[in-house]
């Protein structure tokens, strides 16, 4: 059975990956649609609210004569099927409500408001009021929509108006009455939120262009800031790529999936699509982001003398050629402040934004060498996933810390805001401790411009002395059990006429060498134990060696990453867990944090420690072909195994350096 569905065919706007972005509507057109099952929906649309004739399905067998005729019969059979449509009709009560697309705008742009009747149409178009912050534009679209399921009827009657917010704010449309029928009804009220208008140049009055969006272009170092490409079009455009930012000097963050929406460009509308990101700046100083470029074809109408054979009357729409275009957009100077040089807290690991801290303990009442889970939650604004717990010297002699594991909440789709929960295992080592001391959580505030520091609660703590288990010694007896398990007798044994020989005595276990050697292991267990202690000890007051030796592990799992990877001509994952090793090396090496190393480093602060120059040029080889590989992939295949065996050996140099 097939379906006839008239109605306003929506081109998919995102798929695959953009595909037809800015395709133009089409006109009402009658399109087929096979349907499984019985009675399927019919939908019909009339821009211009007039009664629309309905086609029905056939079965596959042609009639030469037409399905009503002249007779009594066929005039019957439409008399019955008018009094049916007329039933269905008064069938429901008259609904109505409004809805605004879209919802989030700029001053400028436009939006449509409609009004949705379903069940009844108002006597004539209604009109709307005066509304405060809101232009109205003259022109009222009409359409009716009839939708017949089974036995139901539904008819809807939509009147649009185009409107234009004049001032930024939430606007609320108030509701609206309208009489239908022998009823009032009542709209619902709207919400519409309106932004401040953007700064549009004069160049941007192109079919396409790009744009680049800067939340905020003074910064400091190590702060944040998202980013949007904005892609605007009012021609029809196809096979849209994602756009690429050119970003030296900044570590690119998570990018978002691309939203739409229409904005209102001196006397243009264009279509918008939105590509959020966020950029962290990791050297201070003027830079420059930017440009970013987008790759996409414009469809450009081709006029031919010729009619097209298989479109004879132009029903399809002119025909149109796909010309590949590269947009780029204008780069966005950038001033990164460098943190302030002191006085800087002891405990400051490099976090930037703004936090909250709250600090919480259990349980309060232990035996020495029993756990108290310690739940620290940081929240606030800032790459939250990032941020890292700076250790807490104030616990060191007291308690023995096992490394926290951590929860992440993002509140922003940027990952730019939430709260990240650490769970920190605490072991009491001696029953005169009376308090958990504060902890301590330093960060720098961009936006106060100065670093601060949190300080959790002392939290209360009982601590008892460790119990020692009494040991349950065996019933001590008289009887001497015999060396010699002899199996019973049967029968009486006779009286023995001399005693049996003696044996042959052992000596004692104090003058036997094993059990004297055995003496001294507890001695040396314990000297063992003394020694790892100390060494822990030291290694926690000691960051820069702790730090060093975790470098020196990343690296051991990251040259075995990169051998895989290389054996299997991943190159995309070679470079990136290339250019991360080369980040934690140089930071462990310089103190600095891994996010804050680039290629900038190697001039500004290797070259002044003394480092040998061969190892400078093949660290500039190395960046370099990493920049490559990300920003700029050739078609042709790198030799991996030669870029793994060059880091070996600047790897190894660096490790020297450490020791």
């Amino acid at each position: 059975m097939m379906e006839w569905t008239i109605g306003q065919m929506r081109p998919n706007r995102w798929a695959p990956m953009f595909r037809g972005l800015g395709k133009r509507r089409w006109p009402t057109a009658l399109l087929p649609s096979p349907s499984a099952g019985c009675n399927p929906p019919l939908l019909l649309h009339d821009s211009q609210a007039r009664p629309c004739a309905l086609s029905s399905g056939h079965t596959g067998q042609h009639r030469s004569r037409p399905a009503f005729g002249r007779g009594g019969a066929g005039r019957k059979l439409a008399l019955a099927g008018l009094l049916w449509v007329g039933l269905a009709l008064t069938s429901s009560a008259a609904t109505v409500s409004a809805q605004v697309e879209p919802d989030d705008v700029h001053v400028g742009d436009t939006v449509t408001f409609s009004l949705i009747f379903e069940g009844g149409a108002p006597e004539g178009s209604p009109g709307l009021p005066s509304l405060p912050g809101l232009t109205i534009l003259p022109g009222i679209s009409q359409r009716t929509e009839v939708t017949i399921q089974n036995t139901q009827q539904t008819i809807r009657y939509i009147y649009q108006y185009s409107l234009v917010p004049t001032q930024p704010g939430e606007i609320t449309i108030p509701p609206l009455r309208v009489r239908v029928g022998n009823q009032w009804l009542t709209s619902s009220p709207v919400k519409l939120r309106v932004r401040p208008p953007d700064a549009e140049p004069r160049r941007e009055t192109a079919p396409v262009f790009l744009k680049l969006v800067v939340a905020k272009t003074n910064c400091y170092l190590g702060e944040a800031v998202p980013v949007e490409m904005q892609l605007y079009w009012r021609e029809r455009i196809e096979d849209v790529r994602y756009p690429q930012l050119k970003a030296e000097g900044f570590v690119l963050g998570r990018a978002l999936t691309p939203s739409e929406t229409i904005r209102r460009v001196g006397p243009y509308e264009y279509r918008v699509a939105l590509f959020k990101s966020v950029v962290t700046p990791a050297k201070a100083g003027l830079l420059t982001l930017g440009p970013a470029e987008c790759s996409l074809s414009v469809m450009i109408p081709v006029q031919t003398g010729r009619r097209d054979f298989f479109d004879p009357f132009g029903f399809f729409g002119p025909r149109v050629r796909a010309q590949p275009t590269v947009l780029t957009s204008e780069p966005v100077l950038m001033r990164v402040l460098p943190l302030p040089a002191g006085p800087v807290p002891p405990g400051f690991n490099g976090a930037v934004g703004q936090f909250n801290l709250q600090v919480s303990a259990s349980p309060t009442t232990v035996a020495v060498g029993d756990p108290i889970t310690v739940r620290v939650e940081v929240s606030g604004q800032g790459p939250i996933e990032t941020l890292n717990l700076p250790s807490q010297p104030q616990w060191t002699n007291l308690f023995n810390a096992y490394p926290p594991t951590s929860t992440v909440e993002l509140t922003d789709p940027l990952g730019l805001a939430g709260t990240k929960v650490f769970t920190n295992v605490l072991v009491p080592l001696r029953p005169d401790i009376t308090a958990l001391p504060p902890l301590q959580f330093s960060f720098f505030d961009p936006v106060e411009g100065r670093y601060r520091t949190l300080t959790g609660p002392a939290i209360a703590l009982t601590v008892r002395p460790a119990t020692v288990a009494a040991t349950t010694l065996p019933p001590q007896t008289n009887a001497t059990g015999s060396r010699d398990q002899e199996p019973p007798p049967e029968d009486i044994l006779h009286i023995k006429s001399r005693l049996d020989d003696l044996a042959s005595g052992r000596p004692p276990l104090v003058q036997r060498g094993w059990f004297m050697a055995l003496q001294a292991a507890p001695v040396l267990a314990w000297a063992s134990l003394w020694m790892r202690r100390r060494r822990i000890e030291a290694l926690a007051q000691n960051p820069r060696l702790r730090r060093a030796r975790q470098a020196a592990r990343q690296l051991r799992d990251g040259l075995r990453q990169l051998r895989q990877q290389a054996a299997a001509h991943q190159t995309d994952a070679f470079f990136a867990t290339l250019f991360r090793l080369l980040q934690e090396q140089l930071g462990a090496l310089l103190d600095l944090p891994a996010s804050a190393i680039t290629e900038a480093v190697i001039d500004e602060r290797l070259r002044p420690i003394g480092l040998p120059e061969p190892v400078l040029i093949e660290l500039h080889a190395l960046f370099q072909a990493c920049n490559l590989a990300r920003y700029a992939p050739a078609d042709t295949r790198p030799d991996l195994m030669a870029l793994l065996g060059r880091f070996e050996v600047v790897a190894s140099q660096l490790q020297q350096r450490h020791l």
